[in-house]
């Protein structure tokens, strides 16, 4: 009876373990979908014919939110904050650096994510 109440015991720890993996993982991917979603938004109005929007013009921060280079974004009922960096790259691109981080609970991680963008 000792042993078999230790396996039980030792089963429900791995289950509960199991879950919090499980949680982590599902948050990582959702950080990470909600950056290549910012860096594809991006992509879609660098490559229109209208004029420089404000959120290719270089600047922005990955630490602070700065005007027109952060937003927020809901996926599956969590909100993250998005903030994005633009540089001048290679001749006819953008270097753009994107962050997404939790707004709750904070400290639970980050997806940042860095790519060139083709911008005449």
């Amino acid at each position: 009876m000792v042993i078999f109440s230790f396996g039980v015991l030792a089963g429900v720890a791995l289950l509960g373990a199991g879950f919090r993996w499980e949680g982590q993982a599902e948050l990582a991917t959702e950080l990470t979908v909600a950056a290549e979603m910012k860096i594809e938004e991006l992509r879609a109005v660098a490559g229109t014919e209208l004029a420089d929007t404000v959120e290719l013009v270089p600047g922005g921060d990955l630490d602070s939110n700065v005007t027109a280079h952060w937003d927020t974004v809901q996926i599956d009922g969590r909100s993250y904050t998005r903030r994005w960096v633009v540089e001048p790259g290679p001749v006819g691109t953008r270097r753009v650096a994107v962050r997404a981080i939790p707004r709750a609970p904070a400290g639970w991680g980050e997806a940042e994510l860095r790519t060139h963008i083709l911008h005449d």
